[in-house]
């Protein structure tokens, strides 16, 4: 059975990149605060890190920065996963401003209740579904099996889909699960792609 500790990246500043005119995937150039390294930090003392095999990581900024602070702690290299990257709210990757990104997000939050009361439901084009989201994510952690102890830093509603329901995480937090739960809740396969030594 395999442990993973999923970590919420650091609180975040899109200042810079928005100052840029950076749009899209450019807002994933985010760094971390000064109050998002000092929640990491915080987060990295928790014992509970000590003995993991791994640390994974989204391709943003935000999470890499947050992984190679508890990597540093914990003497383990930061592994980027392309496909732990942040819910895409925007399949264009052309919204301009906060109006059409909370359009997108609501319209998002809509389709997936509708999902919920019939799984028949198709989403739509203009943003990514959920259902897409908790895929991705299933399909990166099935690949990971073969360790002990995995931690995993994402984004809040990448690890949300991994349970029944929402997860509050502040940033900075971290919730735990097991490749055992996992198997009871979805189509999650564990692949032993390389046997460790």
């Amino acid at each position: 059975m395999t442990k993973f500790i999923l970590v919420r990246h650091g609180e975040p500043t899109y200042e810079e990149v928005i100052s840029l005119g950076f749009k899209g995937h450019g807002l994933a150039f985010s760094p971390l605060t000064e109050n998002g390294i000092n929640e990491v930090l915080k987060t990295a003392e928790n014992e509970f890190f000590s003995d993991s095999d791994i640390l994974i990581s989204s391709p943003y900024t935000r999470a890499m920065q947050t992984a190679s602070i508890i990597g540093n702690k914990y003497n383990l290299m930061v592994n980027v996963e392309v496909l732990l990257h942040e819910w895409i709210v925007d399949t264009n990757n052309n919204y301009n401003s906060n109006e059409e990104f909370i359009k997108n997000i609501k319209l998002a939050k809509k389709e997936w209740e509708m999902y919920l009361a019939n799984p028949n439901f198709e989403f739509s084009k203009e943003t990514e579904s959920l259902l897409s989201v908790r895929k991705r994510i299933l399909s990166v952690l099935e690949r990971y099996c073969d360790y002990d102890k995995v931690i995993v830093v994402a984004h809040g509603l990448l690890i949300s889909m991994l349970f029944e329901k929402k997860v509050k995480l502040h940033t900075g937090e971290f919730v735990v699960t097991t490749s055992e739960e996992l198997e009871k809740k979805f189509d999650f396969v564990p692949k032993k792609l390389v046997k460790r030594k």
